[in-house]
């Protein structure tokens, strides 16, 4: 009777027992599918000249795109099998899936057409893939199924039973048949597979063959014991010698003759003496690396008598090019006549056939194959040389002048401070991967022992066009043997110096293997402080007299009478004695009430004019900058000999430069969290922008639940600006009002945390490896200045007494800078089919879901907000990491604006030119996600 039914669920255990092999444990190589849910986050740069003749550089917000889960798998392979009647077959299979999800399979076989029918048939788990059904394993019911991670695969063996009364010429067949439960991952018709299982009954001696591997997974350099267990289950002696034979795959070796290794050696049934590998000996083992390159041995069994059982043992080393994920499949064969097929020609090493070998001849027995998955390892540096790998200090002799694990940057103040962008080695940062497996790495900076950067400071890690920002401080994948340049940039607060001798560690830490990190040192060399003094010149234009020199010294200027009802004019002398060029802004301060005393400009000659002055505008390095002070008194002010004192002070804002000078004046937080990154853009005055940053569960508990608590610490305005923070908790990129953080109930962090529209999967909290997006909200004073900078600063704070990881990154500071020529950066995404030809409506700032093989279109845009020209603009991307650049998608809009974009080595670049007040640019370019070829 034929019979049909179906396997359903295998408990999730099989995943961390032997005999379930992966394609690797690391990171997976560039070129391949990524796993699904994989992010792929993206933001843009842009640099411009705004108004002041300053270089200014602008982030866009971040678009994310999630990879999209596919389906694939594989069933190998089908079986041809000589048995004899009232016997066992067993057909081994491997069931893989190929796809980059987590998925779940159901069985089915059925028996086909023949000419006797099963007595029996059962599936069973064969974790080690030797052929034979685990030990004390029960069948599959019709009640279990098989889920297998991305990349998993496991042994199946199917075991049947002919009937007593088969005779011999009789034949039947089993169709073994996976089905995936989730139809939808997979094209039309793709989601199932077969493999079809034969027997043919014989008379006499029936051969059988099995392969077993001392384990599942290996890493390059390491040793596989292979076991070849042989039997004869017929009724007679076997009438030839048995000649077992095995070609082994490319990735591994049993030459030793090149390189000695005394681990490669053969035994058979158990002796503890090895099998010459020579053919001029009795043993019957004989192995030779042939003329194709390919090595192979024979061994002769002999006349295997009924009920007999042989294991031949052997042992192979892994070839160190052997990459991570690699398969090491392996089919052994015994041929039961010892001749190669349709000949009287004795088999050797060198005219075995290839694996597998295509013939119909029935003496040719095949074991079950057998898969060995390779691990890479996991080794990396982070140096000063673009070429060689080294770790910590660990410099080559013969190295170039320049590299000692040690990157140099000279600093001024109001300028960012730069390491590693450099052509050449010596000050250049290069992670290398020096293991055998794609991995990718964590990037970290912090000041060294001893050393500090100004509260405020923002640190950003660069991509190698020293311009676009990694995303969430992570490098990418490289591959094995593979390096990425990268580069730092150091922000200072307005104020802020740091002493030379500064040292800073950058880190780099293994993804795969967080033990494994590397570190190099960021050095500042000089630091030029910018300076400033306010003076008086009591002498003329063309014969000055400079009193006051030094900070906030007012020292040698004269008491000034003034007559009630006259203005008097008295200089107001700004020297810049610092190393770079320099705007101040200007007060006047301790004004008696109904006085008036106000700041003019001079002309040429030294005269004062009737412009008023707030912002002495750009002052050279050594130049000066001379104004009036215009003081008056009113009318019926009583003589007095007790001086007021009125006080002029300047501050720079872009370096935060000061001083001041007197007039007196007569009458006659294993808890980690990651809040990255901090920004910095412009605004016009009354203008606002939104930082967008992300806050990430680095840890391993669950935050903002069980007792644990995440707050913020909220910035305080100190310049006349509104700073407000939101929490996207339903990541749709809008900022709602129940998503605003404030003082009331239901809007701390905390609490939006644990809010049901967060708490999607029914996890109240920030649960391990999650992440939300917070947006700051920055809105300039209509009455800001251009040179004027805010600092908002955005602190994570726990519970009362709870202390988070050393690697926690627990604050960020967003700096905007106020200036006439203000330009907004704002990029988009579409995620399609890469036919697809996107209307500017399709672009969307939200999560997208990409499968592999499907495109990401970007859309970013420039826009001029303020009131004055913004020149030399230029925008900056790079395709982001597990996607490729879709060749011949870059475009601009308006056609005719700038030079057209190009894209080289993933960098995207689009020179703009000049963007007049309230004027667009736009950038756009499209990348395919990472598909691996099918085989």
């Amino acid at each position: 009777m034929k019979q049909r039914f179906q396997l359903s669920k295998i408990a999730t255990a099989l995943a961390v027992v032997g005999g379930v092999s992966f394609f690797g444990s690391s990171a997976m190589a560039a070129t391949s599918t990524p796993l699904a849910g994989q992010n792929i986050s993206n933001v843009a740069t842009a640099t411009y000249t705004d108004n002041t003749n300053t270089e200014r550089v602008v982030t866009s917000n971040v678009v994310k795109t999630l990879v999209a889960q596919v389906g694939s798998f594989t069933l190998v392979q089908s079986n041809e099998r000589q048995t004899a009647a009232n016997s066992s077959v067993s057909f081994p299979h491997i069931l893989t899936n190929t796809g980059n999800g987590t998925d779940s399979f159901t069985l089915n076989i059925t028996n086909d057409a023949g000419t006797f029918d099963w007595a029996s048939y059962n599936v069973y788990i064969d974790r080690n893939q030797d052929g034979i059904a685990d030990d004390g394993a029960a069948a599959l019911t019709s009640t279990t199924a098989i889920e297998l991670a991305a990349g998993e695969s496991i042994g199946l063996v199917v075991v049947a039973k002919t009937p007593l009364a088969a005779t011999a010429g009789q034949n039947d067949s089993l169709i073994l048949t996976a089905t995936a439960k989730t139809t939808a991952l997979y094209d039309a018709g793709k989601n199932t597979a077969s493999n079809t299982d034969k027997a043919t009954i014989i008379t006499g001696a029936v051969i059988e063959i099995k392969k077993e591997a001392s384990v599942s997974t290996i890493g390059a350099n390491g040793y596989i014991t292979y076991t070849l267990t042989f039997q004869n289950k017929g009724t007679a002696a076997a009438t030839s010698d048995v000649i077992i034979y095995d070609v082994l795959p490319s990735n591994v070796t049993f030459d030793t003759s090149t390189v000695p290794d005394a681990k490669l050696v053969a035994y058979y049934n158990g002796s503890s003496t090895a099998l010459n590998p020579g053919n001029a000996d009795a043993d019957g083992f004989y192995f030779k690396t042939r003329s194709d390159a390919k090595e192979a041995f024979t061994f002769n069994a002999g006349k295997l008598a009924a009920g007999s059982t042989g294991k031949l043992s052997f042992t192979v080393k892994v070839k160190n090019a052997a990459a991570n994920g690699e398969k090491i499949t392996n089919t052994a064969y015994a041929d039961t006549d010892g001749f190669t097929p349709g000949t009287n020609t004795p088999l050797t090493p060198d005219n075995v056939p290839s694996v597998p070998p295509v013939t119909t001849d029935t003496t040719l027995v095949p074991s079950n194959p057998n898969n060995v998955t390779v691990v890479g390892t996991t080794a990396h540096s982070i140096n000063d040389d673009a070429s060689v790998s080294w770790t910590d200090n660990n410099v080559p002799a013969g190295s170039a002048a320049g590299i000692d694990d040690q990157v140099h940057a000279a600093a001024a103040q109001g300028q960012a401070i730069v390491f590693g962008n450099n052509a050449t080695g010596g000050d250049v940062i290069y992670v290398h991967n020096s293991g055998t497996t794609a991995d990718s790495y964590n990037l970290s900076v912090a000041a060294a022992a001893g050393s500090s950067l100004p509260a405020g400071s923002i640190i950003e890690i660069l991509k190698a066009d020293g311009k676009t920002p990694v995303t969430d401080n992570n490098t990418g994948p490289i591959e094995a043997g593979g390096s990425l340049k990268f580069v730092v940039r150091v922000t200072l607060p307005t104020s802020g110096t740091v002493v030379p001798g500064t040292k800073l560690i950058m880190t780099s830490a293994s993804v795969s293997n967080g033990s494994n990190k590397d570190t190099i040192s960021l050095v500042v060399d000089s630091f030029t402080k910018s300076a400033v003094d306010l003076v008086h010149n009591k002498g003329t234009a063309a014969l000055p007299d400079y009193v006051g020199d030094g900070q906030n010294s007012s020292t040698g200027v004269p008491d000034t009478a003034l007559v009630p009802g006259t203005s008097k004019p008295l200089d107001v002398t700004i020297k810049n004695t610092g190393g770079t060029p320099d705007n101040y802004n200007i007060a006047v301060e301790g004004v008696p009430t109904g006085w008036t005393a106000e700041l003019f400009g001079k002309d040429a000659s030294g005269n004062c004019t009737n412009t008023k002055v707030t912002n002495s505008g750009t002052i050279a390095n050594g130049g000066t900058g001379s104004y009036c002070l215009v003081v008056t008194a009113p009318n019926g002010t009583p003589a007095t000999n007790i001086p007021e004192t009125i006080t002029v002070k300047i501050s720079s804002p872009s370096t935060g430069s000061n001083d001041s000078i007197g007039f007196k004046l007569t009458i006659a937080e294993q808890r980690a969290i990651s809040f990255t990154p901090d920004r910095q853009g412009q605004l016009a005055p009354g203008g606002s922008i939104i930082y967008s940053h992300t806050l990430s569960n680095i840890g391993n508990v669950a935050e903002a639940a069980g007792g644990k608590t995440l707050n913020f610490a909220l910035p305080t305005p100190a310049a006349g600006e509104t700073v407000t923070v939101y929490v996207d908790a339903d990541g749709d990129g809008v900022l709602d009002a129940e998503e605003l953080v404030s003082t009331a109930t239901g809007h701390s962090l905390n609490e939006i945390l644990q809010n049901a529209k967060f708490d999607k999967n029914g996890l109240a909290g920030l649960q391990q490896g999650e992440s939300v997006t917070v947006y700051v909200k920055v809105e300039a004073a209509a009455t800001a200045t251009a040179g004027q900078s805010y600092t908002s600063t955005v602190q994570i704070q726990p519970e009362a007494g709870a202390v988070l990881g050393s690697n926690s990154i627990l604050s960020i500071t967003d700096r905007t800078v106020i200036n006439l020529g203000s330009v907004r950066l704002e990029k988009f995404q579409f995620a399609a089919d890469c036919t697809a030809v996107p209307a500017d409506a399709d672009y969307t700032i939200n999560l997208q879901n990409a499968k592999p093989g499907q495109c990401v279109f970007y859309k970013v845009t420039a826009t001029n907000q303020g009131n004055a020209g913004a020149t030399a603009v230029v925008i900056n991307d790079a395709v982001p990491a597990y996607t490729t650049y879709k060749t011949g998608s870059i475009a601009r809009d308006p056609v005719t604006q700038g030079t057209a974009p190009t894209e080289a080595g993933g960098n995207v670049n689009y020179n703009v030119g000049t963007l007049t007040p309230g004027a667009s640019a736009t950038l756009k370019f499209a990348v395919t996600v990472d598909k691996a070829t099918t085989p």
